[in-house]
């Protein structure tokens, strides 16, 4: 097992923008890191130049106490395994397993009690006379990544070896990829486009647009502290809600269409008179009843039962956000389908609820919001915003 470590790394092809930018990120040894961001954000290009297969064009990059800049692919001793798993039809599966230990001349028996023992681990070994073509899609992928760990390598690199498969087996890949990683405590660097497997998965969580590293963290508090606007809305499924609002009274009240909004003991005092970008968590908007605290009026624009509980798309008064070049634009939820001059004054606020909850559209209702829970951004940087704490009372006026 070695660190993984960029240093001032970049990559331009030909006079093109940069695809990657100026990325710092280290991996400690045996640790679990996810790269993650929508397409075109340089996630891939950056495993790519880990593994030897593209150049990089500034910086360097280490692989324990080694710098691998100008080193080629088969002398960093890493493993990768792909999104396409690129076995060998006409191969049975152990020699599918065996074939990177025959290429460095392992000796045969050593061979066999290597590829035996990662095949049991990875329940492959009564699969070993099998070919690629009598395997089911997870089952192939667990041969591709076999492949990878029977090597013992430095570090896996991984480029989103879960986008082939059905959702069901997906969810299942992810929990074993974990769990066999975990149990080897190999260096793993992990390419995905879902924020759901990357939260899921890594120690750490690097996300990146357009070339340019936004934050990196551990799952938990890239939910709980997003740096900016971009990342705000990029992690959390369904993403968080964003409106813009005013600070007023000297910093200590928020207000957006109807509501005035104590903020509960937070303080913008910088921000007074001035507008912000306002965030929440869908699972932070609740239900009003027995809620002593701030309430927002506003109208059930669509219900979605998913079993267990319901997401509910509501109509509010406030601003929509503006800098939508500052934020995941997929990610966000429709607007509301009003005429012009209502859609300019009305945002959707998606909220998760409990499946009791019996609304309906075009139902008026009061959801509760805790303003300690709120999230703030600058809005022109897309900054998050410090708060301080200061004695005050949670209340709305509307």
């Amino acid at each position: 097992m070695a660190e993984l470590e960029f240093i001032h790394v970049g990559k331009t092809y030909g006079g093109e923008a940069p695809a990657v930018r100026d990325l710092n990120l280290k991996i400690d040894e045996g640790e679990f890191v996810v790269l993650v961001g929508p397409s075109g954000c340089g996630k891939t290009t950056a495993l790519r130049m880990v593994a030897g297969l593209e150049e990089i064009t500034e910086g360097e990059i280490r692989i324990g106490d080694r710098v691998v800049n100008d080193l080629a692919p088969r002398e960093r001793d890493i493993a990768m395994v792909f999104q396409n798993y690129a076995l060998y039809p006409h191969k049975t599966i152990y020699e599918n397993l065996a074939f990177g230990l025959r290429m460095r001349k392992v000796p045969k028996d050593e061979q066999r009690r290597r590829v035996e023992e990662i095949a049991q681990k990875l329940g492959l070994a009564d699969m070993l006379n099998r070919r690629p073509a009598q395997l089911s899609g997870g089952q192939r992928q667990r041969v591709a990544m076999g492949r990878a760990i029977v090597r013992e390598p430095e570090a896996f690199l991984m480029d989103e070896p879960l986008s082939n498969l059905d959702a069901k087996l997906r969810v299942q890949m992810r929990a074993e990829i974990a769990r066999i990683q975990q149990a080897l405590e190999v260096t793993t660097l992990y390419v995905t486009h879902d924020q759901v497997e990357a939260m899921t998965m890594g120690d750490r969580v690097a996300v990146m647009r357009d070339g340019v590293l936004q934050q990196v963290d551990t799952p938990q508090r890239l939910y709980d502290a997003p740096a900016n606007l971009f990342v705000a809305s990029f992690v959390g499924s369904p993403p968080m809600n964003l409106f813009e609002a005013t600070v007023e009274a000297d910093g200590t009240q928020l207000v957006f269409g109807e509501t005035r909004l104590e903020l509960g003991g937070r303080l913008l005092r910088d921000y007074s008179g001035r507008r912000l970008v306002v965030g929440i968590r869908p699972e932070e908007v609740r239900e009003a009843s027995g809620w002593d605290g701030a309430r927002v009026r506003g109208r059930v624009l669509l219900v979605e039962a998913l079993g267990a509980e319901q997401l509910i798309h509501i109509e509010i008064a406030a601003s929509p956000l503006e800098r939508a070049d500052l934020v995941d634009a997929a990610a966000q939820p429709p607007g509301p389908t009003l005429g012009v001059e209502e859609l300019e004054r009305s945002v959707t606020l998606l909220g998760r609820f409990d499946r009791h909850l019996l609304l309906t559209p075009g139902e008026a209702v009061e959801v509760a919001i805790d303003p300690s829970l709120l999230h703030f951004f600058d809005l022109e940087t897309g900054l998050a915003l410090p708060t301080t704490d200061v004695p005050a009372v949670a209340g709305v006026a509307g």
